[in-house]
């Protein structure tokens, strides 16, 4: 089978010669230490992804494009910029908003949609044409999203106490989202993931009367909309404990789940059992401890057992719970990935 063609029998629950593996992102320093190589640690590098890949004999890959640009600095001397959807940050560890997309909630309205034009497809179109990779193109969920132009604190009560206001930034934003899926669709992507972080490790972080108004009617209309304008197949991804709300991913026409978080009580065996002939099902191997501070012996065992539950009839695809991160020695991808080989 060709690697297109292993995820998509992977995706529709048929007969495969070995599992399909692919991680939805590889942390570039992770990469080179594998490689021995000096590629761009950059978020996406195209010559260090591919080569990874590759090398890892992965069959997938997910890639996107988030427009922002530098407008300058900060009295620290750290570099600010401007996101797509509006907001102004600092990079340390991870963003830090520095400036909301609107100065009060009460001006939602004044919220301006993040432009398509600033949307570069580019990197989808070189996968297609340039590997055998089957390729995910990311987009954006109403609860991420907004979650990233707010400090933390902030969305939580503006989702409680603003809801209505809310919910105008979030129409626009998810406008936003689904013109991006179509133009990476126009640019050879053969499938969407459609990234939302909504869970903690202990359920869902929205009560549900929020999640009905400020996700799930969003979720309906990404798949729809998607799939009227091709008909691909539409992943969803969040960390965390999903137990409570996957019976929802499975009504809203998702064809497959990405994470499966084991340290977030997302146990495989349960999942399969409940949701394994309704969703293809990606990810579940522990970065809490498993590839973080396992033996590679731990990790082959892991990925064994695994794949014994998961792969029943199909509709499996082998990763981490997230994302291949640089906590990982390079010594338990390797045993991930020539486990899953044999």
């Amino acid at each position: 089978m060709t690697k297109r063609e292993r995820v998509l029998a992977a995706i529709r629950h048929m007969p495969v010669d070995r599992p399909p593996k692919g991680e939805t992102w590889i942390d570039g320093s992770l990469a080179n230490a594998i490689l021995g190589t000096d590629y761009s640690t950059a978020y996406q590098c195209f010559a260090r992804d591919k080569h990874i890949r590759e090398f890892l004999n992965m069959d997938l890959v997910n890639v996107g494009d988030w427009p922002q640009k530098e407008i300058g600095t900060d009295q620290n001397g750290n570099t600010v910029y401007r996101s797509n959807y509006g907001y102004e940050f600092i990079e340390r560890a991870s963003k830090h908003v520095t400036k909301p997309p609107i100065d009060d909630i009460f001006d939602a309205e004044d919220y301006v949609k993040p432009d398509i034009n600033n949307v570069d497809p580019t990197i989808v179109k070189k996968y297609k044409e340039e590997t055998d990779q089957f390729v995910f193109a990311q987009i954006g969920g109403p609860v991420s999203m907004l979650n990233e132009m707010f400090d933390m604190e902030d969305y939580m009560v503006y989702c409680l106490t603003n809801t209505d206001e809310m919910k105008i930034i979030a129409d626009k934003v998810m406008e936003y989202e689904i013109e991006k899926a179509k133009l990476f669709l126009d640019h050879g992507a053969d499938a969407i993931f459609f990234a939302d972080d909504i869970a903690f490790n202990t359920g869902v972080f929205l009560p549900p009367r929020i999640m009905d108004v400020l996700a799930w009617p969003y979720y309906e209309q990404v798949v729809k909309e998607i799939k009227a304008y091709k008909d691909v197949p539409v992943f969803a991804h969040s960390d965390g404990d999903l137990n409570s709300v996957m019976d929802k991913y499975v009504e809203l026409g998702f064809d497959g789940i990405q994470s499966l978080q084991p340290s977030a009580n997302m146990d495989i065996q349960t999942i399969k059992e409940r949701y394994g002939d309704q969703l293809c099902l990606w990810g579940n191997i522990d970065l809490d401890y498993v590839m973080s501070f396992a033996s590679p012996e731990e990790v082959r065992d892991t990925v064994r057992k695994t794949i014994d539950i998961a792969n029943v009839n199909g509709g499996f695809i082998l990763s981490t719970c997230n994302s291949m991160v640089s906590s990982i020695p390079p010594q338990n991808v390797l045993a991930m990935m020539e486990e899953a080989e044999r």
